[in-house]
């Protein structure tokens, strides 16, 4: 029983070196190039690596378990990475111990005479990290850790800390969402944190770096409550050329989406360039139909959806209008897509086209799904989905073009007479039909 034990110990601690070597060559993006000779050899573990297995071990023999951020790009229970730009990276370690009075621990090893020792601890009260970023946020080739913390339920914490023998915390507050950002673009990530004021406003408030500390350098008053925010999106951009900005936004009980659009301007700080000069709110409202500001149109600026009225509260698929903020906050039309959110893709409508009374009807069969765009009346072209053992056939039925092959889905086309009529080949069918692809939010 003991040698079964001690064998189990063994695997665990050979896929542990196993899964830091694989963290270090990924994150250092390293290359390898080997010989079929050298692939069939195993691998020898740095020093280094073993020794901070067993570093690991240790922690993990005294009571501690690993407690791997919740969300954001950083997931693994333990990261490698170079925090002091001295070409050698760090080991972070993400555990908690419930029984301490902080149970949420994050171990620093730094190399040492070729060894990992322990050289930080970072730790704090709450259930678990939510996220982690490492940024070098006041240009000095050090990188900060931005680390938030689910302290309970309805509570979260973000704090920024400079890695030292003794951590220090730059700054510390409550949040709804925060996000990194070079808004005034001077080449440094900015936090930026939305969250409720202590006059019950909902703000977000841009933190920067004034004598040598990290504080609130500017602050302005967003449009959707906190709750509307969190069943909303974040998203970095630009708002134009030369504008970076961030797109916030809130969805209502209503189903109502408000977006605010932050930029930064030299002479008075924080915007929020969407704002209505009577009603104090953003004028970009809409009806939300399960999308988010976007560049749509890949010209590097974001546009804000805005489904035709023809949408219903309960429909999935439907023309939508794309607009791009101009700088005195206008909103003006960048694009049209007809989205069919339900198939997974979205076709975009020719400018020539917008003029012309635009219609789209769908119709079903057992494992296909026809959409069919008509102007004035007179259908244009048609969009199949089609799964099934027979999809490839069906795909190319007929006068049918496939657009594009997913594992168990084929999607075609059909081009009518009036579509040629109307200025659409096969060439601009195809540079028109997407497909939807999800989103990482922080």
């Amino acid at each position: 029983m003991t040698r079964g034990v001690s064998a189990v110990g063994r695997i665990k601690r050979i896929g542990l070196l196993l899964a830091l070597l694989a963290a270090a060559l990924g994150l250092g993006g390293c290359g390898y190039d080997a010989s079929v000779e050298e692939l069939f050899t195993l691998p020898r573990m740095a020093e280094g690596y073993t020794d901070l297995a067993q570093q690991l071990d240790g922690l993990l023999n005294q009571g501690y378990e690993y407690a791997s951020p919740t969300g954001g790009r950083n997931i693994q229970s333990v990261q490698m990475v170079d925090l002091d730009g001295d070409g050698r990276q760090e080991a972070l370690a993400f555990m908690r111990r419930s029984s301490d009075e902080k149970p949420l621990k994050i171990f620093v090893f730094r190399m040492e005479n070729e060894n990992y020792q322990p050289y930080c601890t970072i730790e704090s009260s709450g259930t678990a990290v939510d996220s982690v970023y490492y940024q070098d946020l006041n240009g000095d080739g050090r990188r900060e850790l931005v680390v938030g913390w689910r302290i309970s339920t309805d509570v979260q914490t973000v704090a920024v800390y400079a890695v030292e023998r003794e951590p220090v915390a730059l700054m510390s507050s409550g949040y709804t969402r925060f996000m990194m950002q070079d808004l005034n673009g001077d080449g440094l990530p900015s936090l930026l944190v939305l969250r409720t004021s202590e006059e019950g406003l909902p703000v977000a408030e841009f933190y920067g770096w004034q004598d040598g500390q990290m504080g609130i350098a500017y602050r302005c008053t967003l449009s959707s409550t906190m709750a509307a925010l969190s069943r909303g999106s974040l998203v970095s951009g630009r708002m134009d050329a030369d504008t970076p900005a961030m797109f916030i936004t809130g969805v209502d009980e209503r189903g109502v989406a408000v977006t605010d659009i932050l930029i930064f301007r030299p002479e008075v700080g924080l915007v929020n360039v969407a704002l209505d000069g009577s009603s104090g709110v953003s004028a970009a409202i809409f009806p939300y139909r399960q999308l988010q500001p976007q560049d749509i149109d890949g010209d590097g600026c974001i546009e804000i959806p805005r489904p035709e009225d023809t949408w219903s509260a309960d429909q999935t698929d439907g023309l939508v209008s794309w607009l791009r903020c101009v700088d005195d906050g206008r909103l003006a039309i960048a694009g049209q897509t007809y989205h069919s959110t339900s198939c997974g893709w979205y076709l975009t409508v020719p400018a020539s086209w917008w003029a012309w009374n635009v219609e789209a009807s769908t119709t079903g069969i057992q494992n296909e799904n026809q959409f069919t765009m008509t102007i004035n009346g007179d259908p244009v072209l048609s969009i199949y989905t089609i799964t099934g053992e027979n999809r490839e056939t069906r795909g190319r039925m007929g006068t049918r073009i496939v657009l594009r092959r997913q594992t168990a889905t084929v999607y075609a086309a059909e081009l009518y007479d009036a579509g040629v009529y109307y200025g659409m080949n096969e060439e601009l069918l195809r540079k028109s039909f997407s497909l939807i692809t999800g989103s990482w939010i922080n």
